[in-house]
């Protein structure tokens, strides 16, 4: 995704906490559901998801692989 610097937007410093983790709640489960599906689905949701982290003033999202038996 191209980011246009010239934007005037909210980031996370201006949004409530309530709202900051609403929408990691939405990444985190939207992250959890693509890994459930296959590892191309997973790397173009984590990339959509770190594109909009970083919209929002974040610095990307860091992901920890958990392997279920």
């Amino acid at each position: 995704m191209s980011f246009n610097t010239n934007i005037k937007t909210l980031g996370f410093n201006q949004m409530h906490p309530d709202q900051v983790s609403g929408l990691m709640d939405l990444i985190d489960a939207a992250l959890n559901l693509a890994a459930s599906i296959d590892d191309e689905v997973f790397e173009e949701m984590h990339q959509i998801a770190e594109d909009t982290v970083i919209i929002f003033g974040g610095l990307g999202i860091k992901v920890d692989m958990k392997v279920d038996y």
